[in-house]
């Protein structure tokens, strides 16, 4: 155990501000609200989003907060939540390699909510966000960088995620060194989230409830709610009771020099991340080669051990298992030479190439694959064979989105709410956040009006 942890890391975030943030990290953390943004408005139609407004339309407080892509209006906590589940539920949103977190959601959704609670500007904002992003990633890493191991059954997204929210509403809250810590402290309490919800429409409740849990916890230590000050190292505390062998370095080293948000990858395909070499190979191997899909006759995939923890599912048995299925999306993007949100429905997953395809997946675990890498070796009854071989896969850090592509990407999930127009300047609004004078009037924008058509 390093003494300390909790307390250096509340100490870092009370002392942060935007001027003192690295170029290059800046427009990290714009990156990430920029993907942020396309992502809460995409999702923000789906059947879970309408089933848990459906149950805090009866216990909502004073409804003043905006709901991204919805008409509806939800108090603080409340939106916080709606927002960080819309973000999610795609699986569209931003990827932090080293612990499989996601980590912008719950951290922008709590900061959309103060940023109408109270005056933001976007220096504030830029720099709480990537503060957030900064801590949990860290506190992530004491459970995942090596010696340290996490069981795989836990949502690093839960565990962490509360703790990223809680980190940057004590920013914007102005928090000493000492509320700040216990904000932190009743964040890691309040951690939870098991991966055995993954197939389900439990799974992107778990990030929204994190939210909620974050900002609650940055308001009750405002309130003067204190917490052990030891919450994250101590004998009992966060890290030995979720992990084992903790990495507490891995916490602090290098604070305020290197930021986690220059690590953080952005999906180019809305499913687990560790899917999308497979979907890459995939791609490309239809893109490069003409065959007739009824004529595979076997399909073997060598993928990160990873893959087989996270998205071995043969036979899903709904959408949403097809969604965290591996075979699945290789059977989609063979079958449909794409793998986007209009690949995510019901119809695709039930098409009759993609049933059968995905009875042909063989998965073979090796170490020595990176998780962003993967061997595709396809067979045709015809006896004719094709290799591809993926070293990194698109949006991996070795092969990043470009600002072009995050754009693209995010404008595309707009127009499910907004004109292209709208989209367009909702966007580009985004990538000037840092120069906004009003955060909340921002947010605002991603509202749509009250006679608006929605699902």
């Amino acid at each position: 155990m390093i003494a300390g942890v909790t307390e250096e890391l509340a100490s870092f975030i009370a002392a942060s501000t935007y001027a003192s943030l690295p170029a290059a990290t800046r427009h990290d953390g714009v990156r990430a609200l920029v993907n942020w943004v396309g992502c809460a408005v995409g999702g923000s139609q789906t059947e879970v989003v309408k089933h848990a407004l459906g149950v805090f339309s009866e216990f909502n407080g004073t409804g003043k907060h905006t709901l991204a892509g919805r008409s509806e209006k939800l108090d603080a906590l409340n939106a916080t939540y709606i927002n960080a589940l819309s973000s999610t539920v795609l699986m569209f949103n931003d990827t932090h390699a080293a612990t499989v977190a996601h980590p912008t959601g719950p951290v922008a959704a709590a900061l959309f909510a103060l940023a109408e609670r109270q005056p933001l500007i976007g220096s504030d904002f830029l720099n709480a966000l990537i503060v957030g992003i900064e801590v949990q990633c860290r506190v992530g890493n004491m459970l995942c960088v090596p010696p340290a191991e996490c069981s795989g059954g836990l949502s690093m997204g839960g565990l962490v995620g509360g703790i990223g929210a809680a980190a940057a509403a004590a920013r914007v809250l102005a928090l000493n060194a000492v509320q700040t810590a216990a904000a932190l402290g009743l964040a890691a309490n309040h951690a939870a989230g098991l991966r055995q919800a993954h197939a389900s429409m439990a799974n992107s409740l778990t990030p929204a409830h994190a939210a909620r849990c974050g900002l609650t916890a940055a308001m009750m230590a405002a309130r003067g709610v204190t917490c052990s000050g030891d919450m994250l190292e101590g004998p009992k505390g966060f890290a030995v009771s979720y992990g084992q062998n903790p990495n507490f370095a891995a916490a602090l080293d290098g604070l305020g020099t290197t930021f986690e948000t220059s690590a953080l990858s952005y999906k180019p395909y809305p499913s687990g991340f560790v899917s999308h070499p497979v979907i890459d190979s995939c791609l490309d191997l239809v893109r490069r080669e003409a065959f007739d899909v009824s004529d595979v006759e076997r399909i073997d995939l060598t993928v990160n051990p990873l893959v087989l923890r996270l998205m071995d599912r043969p036979a899903p048995s709904s959408t949403a298992e097809a969604m965290m299925s591996v075979q699945h999306w290789a059977a989609v993007a063979l079958s449909c030479h794409a793998a986007g949100i209009a690949q995510t429905t019901a119809a695709v997953a039930n098409l009759p190439q993609v049933l059968a395809l995905r009875r042909k997946v063989e998965l073979k675990p090796d170490p020595a694959i990176g998780s962003d890498g993967t061997v595709l070796r396809l067979r045709l009854r015809t006896g004719r064979q094709f290799e591809v071989i993926v070293a990194h896969c698109r949006g991996s850090a070795e092969r990043p989105m470009s600002d072009d592509d995050i754009s693209e990407k995010a404008c595309g999930q707009l127009l499910g709410a907004f004109a292209e127009a709208e989209a367009g300047g909702i966007v580009a609004e985004s990538w000037r956040i840092g120069e906004s004078i009003d955060v909340g009037a921002f947010c605002r924008k991603l509202g749509v009006p009250l006679d608006h058509p929605q699902d």
